[in-house]
């Protein structure tokens, strides 16, 4: 077989990994269980961006996240400042002016120099009028984020391309600062579609990427941001890499995302309220097969409905599923196709690292007597030895 296994007979066709998968269920309901399944079952490298702190253990390496002022653009940088639409225009104004004039706006401090240096230019008329006001509000936000994360806008010594094994980037400090948290994640998987040549439909992804809490990407985005991110989740999977958001509902996703999911597996909900209630039935309604708010009420912690593609890539009826963590049997885990190569993009396939699934033991020697004793029973029972 060539499937991630998920437990209880529901697996995951290793090609449909890059169409993507999305993970849902309440805090506690078992959704680190079903990450830790995946990441180590998965035939290729796994990208974990954690907002919380609780997937660390999942990862070989642990990264804090690291970014350039001018490699993210202004519309990201507006978005981690957490910035109004005339502040968001000042500071395209001074990052083009940095562009153009060929000055290197690396860190939150060379932002801050370009900023101040604006105000002492007329830029009006090749670039638009900078308010004193708007400058002054973004040396605020950068007063905020100086704060609170002064690590996070330094030249980033990782490129997610160059991932191995499991990786988990701890961004736990970066949820605690509006926006921030979205910005990283869209630079990440902006970077990753950027820096990948196209490789087409494979037989498994050369890399997966688990975005945690994957609503904070969308929550207070600009509607281009949001396009972008759509856009790239449409396209990323013809570059070997697969998405996989997790979240509470998949109304937490916009639409034209969450139908780029292949995969679902939604854990318990809780409805307390209202609104629980239409996420709810909005999580019911999006799972294929005939799946009611009850079901999903109903799942014990560490069960899920699971729904995915048949040979075809077409959805199969939901079912529940008890998702297992451990090593599996060979004949679960299957052997591994060649995979997408993540560094030279012109070369040919290479192939995966198999999976460790260890070695059948060899019974015992006393074993062999006590199989024939049994034999011998057997045939004189029978009649055949007199």
């Amino acid at each position: 077989m060539t499937a991630l296994q998920l437990g209880s007979g529901a697996a995951i066709p290793w090609r449909y990994l890059a169409r993507h998968v999305g993970i849902f269920g309440a805090t506690g309901s078992g959704k680190t269980t079903t990450l830790g399944a995946i990441a180590e079952r998965s035939p290729c490298p796994v990208l974990i961006l954690d907002a919380k702190g609780d997937l660390e253990s999942l990862g070989a390496t642990l990264l804090r996240p690291a970014m350039r002022v001018d490699a993210m653009g202004a519309d990201l940088i507006a978005r981690a400042l957490d910035l109004s639409e005339a502040q968001a225009g000042a500071l395209q104004i001074a990052l083009a002016w940095a562009e153009d004039s060929g000055r290197a706006v690396a860190t939150l401090a060379d932002l801050r120099d370009l900023l101040n240096d604006s105000t002492r230019h007329d830029l009006s008329r090749d670039y638009g009028l900078i308010s004193p006001v708007s400058v002054a509000a973004v040396q605020r936000a950068l007063l905020r984020l100086e704060r609170g994360a002064p690590w996070v806008f330094q030249p980033s010594r990782h490129d997610p391309r160059d991932t191995q094994g499991i990786t988990v980037y701890g961004c736990s400090d970066l949820t605690s600062l509006p926006g921030l948290y979205g910005a990283f994640v869209a630079h990440t998987l902006d970077r990753l579609y950027g820096g990948l040549a196209e490789v087409g439909d494979v037989a498994a992804p050369g890399l997966l990427v688990m975005i945690d809490e994957a609503h904070l990407i969308f929550d207070g985005a600009t509607a281009a941001i949001v396009r972008r991110i759509e856009q790239i989740t449409r396209l990323i999977r013809s570059k070997g890499v697969g998405l996989i958001y997790v979240t509470q509902s998949p109304s937490d996703l916009p639409h034209i995302i969450a139908g780029q999911l292949a995969t679902r597996i939604q854990h318990a909900l809780r409805a307390s309220t209202p609104y629980h209630h239409k996420a709810l039935k909005a999580a019911a309604e999006t799972m294929p097969g005939n799946i009611s708010a009850a079901s999903i009420l109903g799942l014990a912690t560490g069960q899920a409905i699971v729904s995915v593609p048949d040979a075809s890539g077409a959805p199969l009826p939901g079912r529940v599923v008890a998702i297992q963590r451990g090593s599996l049997p060979l004949c679960a885990v299957g052997l591994p196709p060649a995979v997408v190569p993540r560094h030279a993009p012109r070369r040919d396939l290479v192939d995966a690292q198999p999976l460790h699934v260890a070695a059948p033991r060899p019974r015992p020697w006393y074993f062999w007597p006590a199989l024939l004793a049994l034999a011998l029973w057997g045939a004189v029972a029978l009649g055949h030895i007199t």
